[in-house]
């Protein structure tokens, strides 16, 4: 009967990857990504902490300064679980790009005699790539 159940399970699991009833987000304009991504301050474990133990009150859990010497099991908790989660995606997680044929490029380089040749173009083949959270 416990080999029926996680038959089961793993049927719903690869259901529910499969599932497309969610609508995919808009992708940001290259402008913005550009602009964007340097102007972000990054992952920081202690911060996140702070903003889970500050609203914890919401969830009429009690709180108080994660980083004073008196700090409650949870608040504790907490710190180690944000810390953890925060490692595993800078450390674990792998970001990848595609870049779909099509795409305009403009390159520049040394011509046969020495000089500068500029030339124009589309992406002819997918390109792939590699990012890291930061």
């Amino acid at each position: 009967m416990a080999n029926k159940s996680s038959m089961t399970k793993v049927i719903e699991s690869l259901k529910a990857a499969f599932n497309a009833t969610r609508k995919p987000i808009e992708p940001l304009p290259p402008q913005l990504l550009v602009v964007g991504a340097n102007l972000r301050p990054g992952l920081s474990p202690r911060k996140i902490t702070s903003n889970i133990i500050s609203r914890q009150s919401e969830a009429g859990a009690p709180s108080g300064d994660i980083f004073s010497e008196n700090s409650n099991v949870m608040e504790s908790m907490t710190s180690i679980m944000v810390e953890e989660i925060v490692n595993a995606l800078v450390l674990d997680a792998k970001i990848e790009i595609a870049v779909p044929p099509g795409v305009q490029v403009t390159t520049t380089g040394v011509g046969n005699l020495g000089g500068p040749i500029i030339s124009q173009g589309v992406t002819t083949n997918i390109a792939s790539g590699n990012g890291v959270i930061r």
